[in-house]
Order: C-alpha cells, then sequence, then structure tokens
C-alpha cells in the first residue's frame, strides 16, 4: 500500500492506494504528523511521496524518512512522460503530477488538463507521452481577492451562483465578470488547443471545477483528486526502477 501527500496552496490532502486504487483519502487545512499516523492506522505502507508547493516543517520531514521509504517529488524525480518544459526547476509539482495521470488515463489521446484552483492552469502532453507544457492564469479567489486590494471602492466578493449576465449591482457585476470571464477564457483557450491537436480528450481537476463544469462549453472527464493519482503513478514508475 502506497502513502501520497499532496500540500498545495489553500489545501493539504493524502491518500492510500491499494495496487493502483485509491482506498482512502483525507483532506484538511493542516495534516501533521499526528494525521499521519492516524491515517495509515494499521496499514502496512510499503512507500510514500510527498509533494508540496509550500515549505514542509522539518520535524515532518524527517518523521517521514525515517519511518517509510520516502521520496519528495521535485524536478530531479523521475517520471513517466518526456519532459520538454524549458524551465523544469520552476514547474509546479501538481502541475507535472496531473499531466502523468492524465497520460495513464488516456494514453492514445492528446490530452489538456486543465486545473482549478488557486490558480488556473492548462497542462498538455501528447499521445506520444511528452509534457509541453501550457498555461497560468489567476484563480477564481484570486481575482475576487485581487479586485478588492487593487480598488478604492470594490468590495471583496465570495462566489454565489449567478442567473445573469449583465450585473445590475456591484457584486453582481463582480460576479459576473470573475465567473463569466473565467468561462469565456477558459472555453476559448480549449479550442485554441482543439484546432492545434486532433485526438484531443480534457480533463477537468481542483477545488473549483465543480462550479464550471455546466459552463464549460466542451465534452470533459471531471477526476477530484488528479494529482494524487499521478503522484502514484509516479511513486509506482520509482519502485519499479
Amino acid at each position: 500500500m502506497n502513502l501520497v501527500i499532496d500540500f498545495g496552496n489553500s489545501t493539504q490532502k493524502m491518500a492510500l492506494f491499494d495496487d493502483g486504487q485509491q482506498c482512502d483519502f483525507l483532506l484538511q487545512e493542516i495534516i501533521t504528523i499526528e494525521d499521519i499516523v492516524n491515517f495509515v492506522g494499521q496499514h502496512k505502507i510499503n512507500k510514500v511521496i510527498l509533494s508540496t508547493v509550500i515549505s514542509v516543517e522539518k520535524q515532518l520531514l524527517e518523521y517521514l524518512q525515517t519511518h517509510f521509504d520516502f521520496i519528495v517529488f521535485d524536478s530531479q524525480t523521475p517520471i513517466p512522460l518526456n519532459n520538454k518544459y524549458q524551465s523544469k526547476a520552476t514547474l509546479g509539482s501538481d502541475r507535472l503530477a496531473c499531466a502523468v495521470a492524465a497520460h495513464c488515463l488516456c494514453p492514445q489521446n492528446n490530452v489538456l488538463v486543465l486545473q482549478m484552483g488557486t490558480c488556473i492552469t492548462m497542462d498538455f502532453v501528447s499521445q506520444e507521452g511528452e509534457y509541453i507544457g501550457g498555461s497560468i492564469a489567476p484563480g477564481m479567489q484570486m481575482r475576487f481577492q485581487a479586485l478588492h486590494n487593487f480598488s478604492a471602492q470594490l468590495p471583496k466578493v465570495d462566489y454565489r451562483s449567478l442567473t445573469t449576465f449583465v450585473g445590475t449591482t456591484t457584486e453582481e457585476s463582480i460576479l459576473s465578470g470573475v465567473i463569466n470571464g473565467i468561462s469565456a477564457e477558459c472555453n476559448g483557450m480549449i479550442n485554441q488547443y482543439k484546432e492545434k491537436y486532433a485526438n484531443l480528450k480534457i480533463i477537468f481537476t481542483g477545488g473549483d471545477a465543480k462550479l464550471f463544469e455546466n459552463s464549460i462549453k466542451n465534452e470533459i472527464f471531471a477526476y477530484s483528486n488528479l494529482v494524487l493519482i499521478g503522484l502514484n503513478q509516479i511513486l509506482m514508475y520509482n519502485a519499479e526502477k
């Protein structure tokens, strides 16, 4: 059984995988050593992988290193893709893990991964198994916060379902601009990829993905824990090596 841990900007997750299948999952704001001990319980853990975009406490790293066969996923970790990205050291581990998962799920297709979280990222993997790159844009909450922070009078708005395209109040106008703007942006980018690459599959993931599933006007395949799936694939690939 493998333990997969992912520390993102907003939340932290871990999952247990048995023979490639996720069998348990935990998401919370902060994961501690005690949380890991309780989560693992009596399970026999073969290997552990940690992916993080934030700094990790030294004590937690030392615990994982001393108790498990453990690797930290970074730009030097071997992966089952040909990474063609030009600045590999700056590539977010979550983006690369999603790319690995996408190719594993759709090995015969060109794949575009749309990840909607703190940032909105798009990542393209060719059907030949090459990670090419993609794009990074501000996520929904970042856009709401930026409108408030960089203006004198605009309020901080939180997401709520919007039934009108034309905002008739300042709050509605912000909601329309952010929500409809994201939808139009994503649809436009997807259409550009579809024009350039045939046999394209689109995979949707991330904490905000469910809010936009009905407004992305393309056939999509939704996976809630794509990063974890990719990390487990990377862990198994390195075990075989």
